[in-house]
């Protein structure tokens, strides 16, 4: 499992990778983590370095603001334009329904036609077969029979009364028969119309239902991506706010110390001096040496290539990281476990988990100069 180390100096010069780095090596160490986290600046050289590097989170703190507000503002008109189709939705639906009312309906009168239609049927077959019953007894049957003719003549009359009367019926019903069959025919034709209507509907409904859905995802994923970058926001400021003060807190006490020190290193320089000066020596004790190493500083970069541990260069200084978001430090790739060195001799400041940067160790390099090491897995620090 690969590992990764950030290194973070405070000398602007030393942040790029490709310059030389003329550092001595220190006996501080420490185990490398196996994790990633956001980077920011440490407390600069400088009061200028500070100012420059707040300045610059604070651009990303504004650039991620910027970046809420336009999501604040897209969401706002994906919910107008949800709002608008969903009223759309809601007048197909009410079509929708108006037409399956309405086929329903010729539904129900091509029912009442059809079934008319059979009776006025039945109706024409008993009319017929009445007419051929009537038949069988005509008025010849009734002369053979022997009857008075004055009689016959009236049933004769009789008859043909009523075969007229029952041939009129039956042209009526036939009449009727095809006016209900043409109705019949005209329902029909509008029932496949409403069909078709009905059909585009449900076409142009299920259209717009699936224009909702995605809309609905996509304004789903932007609150989604609108409540991680605030919660995002929030991290970034609590973790400035706490980079800013535990830094402050690191430099206000090197300068504290560098001074105290710096005297001390001055009465030690004095004395070499003044043994000199009466043409003898003065042999610094090992504290007093490593006293003066301490308050000597990084130096002048020279030609080599000292780094805190091998690996390859996952990320550099000002590379983007995160949408407007940049390193602000170099990002080193090595097996996890490995020893991580210090840059040059110094005082250990902080060695403290920090949120965002996992477990941290700040050096004091002496005359204002510090570095920073972050992702760390554990802070062994061996003098």
């Amino acid at each position: 499992m690969k590992g990764k180390e950030t290194v973070t100096h405070t000398r602007t010069r030393y942040n790029d990778p490709a310059s030389p780095l003329s550092f001595r090596w220190s006996h501080i160490s420490l185990s490398l983590l196996c994790a990633g986290a956001l980077l920011l600046p440490v407390a600069a050289h400088s009061a200028d370095d500070s100012k420059t590097q707040l300045k610059s989170i604070q651009q990303d703190i504004a650039e991620k603001e910027k970046s809420v507000k336009a999501q604040k503002l897209q969401r706002s008109k994906l919910l107008d334009q949800r709002q608008s189709q969903e009223k759309v939705i809601a007048q197909a639906s009410r079509q929708l329904s108006e037409t399956r009312n309405s086929l329903s309906a010729l539904n129900g009168e091509i029912a009442q036609t059809t079934a008319a239609i059979a009776r006025l049927e039945k109706q024409q077959a008993q009319q017929l077969d009445a007419a051929f019953r009537q038949g069988q007894h005509n008025g010849v049957q009734l002369l053979l029979g022997g009857e008075e003719a004055q009689r016959s003549e009236r049933i004769l009359a009789y008859f043909g009364y009523l075969n007229a009367a029952r041939q009129k019926n039956i042209d009526d019903l036939r009449q009727t028969q095809q006016e209900l069959a043409q109705q019949r025919q005209a329902l029909q034709g509008k029932q496949e119309q409403q069909k078709s209507l009905l059909a585009q509907q449900q076409a142009q409904q299920n259209k717009l239902e699936t224009a909702s859905a995605a809309r609905k995802k996509t304004l789903s994923a932007l609150e989604s991506a609108l409540e991680k970058d605030q919660v995002d926001l929030v991290e970034m400021r609590q973790n400035e706010s706490r980079l800013q003060d535990k830094i402050a807190k690191a430099e206000r006490e090197a300068r504290e110390r560098a001074q105290r020190e710096a005297r001390e290193a001055e009465k030690v320089r004095q004395r070499q001096a003044q043994a000199k000066a009466k043409g003898s020596s003065y042999s610094p004790t090992q504290s007093e040496r490593e006293l003066m190493a301490r308050t000597g500083g990084l130096g002048r970069p020279g030609g080599q290539a000292i780094w805190p541990v091998r690996g390859r260069i996952e990320h550099r200084f000002g590379e983007a990281m995160q949408g407007e978001l940049r390193w602000k430090g170099l990002v080193i790739d090595a097996p996890e476990g490995t020893e991580v060195k210090a840059i040059a001799d110094g005082r250990v400041l902080m060695a403290d988990w920090l949120q965002g940067y996992c477990l941290v160790v700040v050096v004091e390099h002496g005359k204002g100069d510090m570095s920073l090491y972050g992702y760390n897995q554990s802070t062994s620090v061996r003098r």
